[in-house]
């Protein structure tokens, strides 16, 4: 038995088909990318906010310890300063050098105590972990940023390029804004301690 030759019209109707077959694998497929590389970038962003958060937390916690480092030391020193300037702007044994060598001996013996029992180390020890987790924050930003950007240009890229365009363009995919230096940035930072 031979088997019937197909007709022209179910040729035509099977190509066409197969060709809405294609054409919805690819309008989903191409959907699915979209959705992905945004949800991507969505997550790289969030990544970027919490290391920024991250920093915001960090940074008052710095200025406060640079500045209990400061009020200590200051305080130590502007009496040790003071009682040196008194002692030289003072006759010899006269009771007012005597009383800035009191002052000189009273503020020394509370520097060796305060070395004694390391404050001033803890502080600057604690300063320096945070200035450290600082830079490390600074750095995971950074490389936030730039994982953000990755994943940001390959979205736009797939937004832009044809045919994917229309599909974007369908389903309201919009291209996102990447990371990028402002003037400000371009500009070294003044550091200044005014603890007054």
């Amino acid at each position: 038995m031979n088997p019937k030759p197909l007709s022209t019209g179910k040729i035509v109707g099977l190509v066409v088909l197969g060709v809405l077959i294609i054409l919805v694998l690819w309008v989903m497929g191409t959907y699915n990318s979209l959705v992905s590389l945004n949800e991507n970038a969505k997550t790289a962003q969030s990544d970027v906010e919490v290391q920024y958060e991250r920093r915001f937390a960090l940074i008052p916690n710095l200025v406060e310890t640079a500045k209990g480092i400061a009020g200590l030391e200051q305080s130590v020193f502007t009496s040790l300063a003071e009682a040196r300037s008194k002692y030289a702007g003072t006759p010899a044994q006269s009771n007012e050098r005597i009383a800035a060598m009191n002052q000189f001996d009273t503020s020394l013996s509370r520097l060796l105590v305060i070395v004694e029992n390391y404050p001033v180390l803890k502080s600057a020890e604690s300063f320096l972990k945070l200035q450290d987790q600082l830079e490390g924050t600074e750095n995971r930003i950074s490389v936030a940023r730039n994982q953000f950007n990755a994943t940001v240009n390959q979205l736009n890229k797939k937004i832009q390029f044809f045919p994917s365009n229309l599909i974007a363009g369908i389903f309201g995919f919009q291209q996102r804004d990447r990371f990028e230096a402002t003037e400000a940035a371009a500009k070294v930072p003044e550091v200044k301690f005014d603890f007054k």
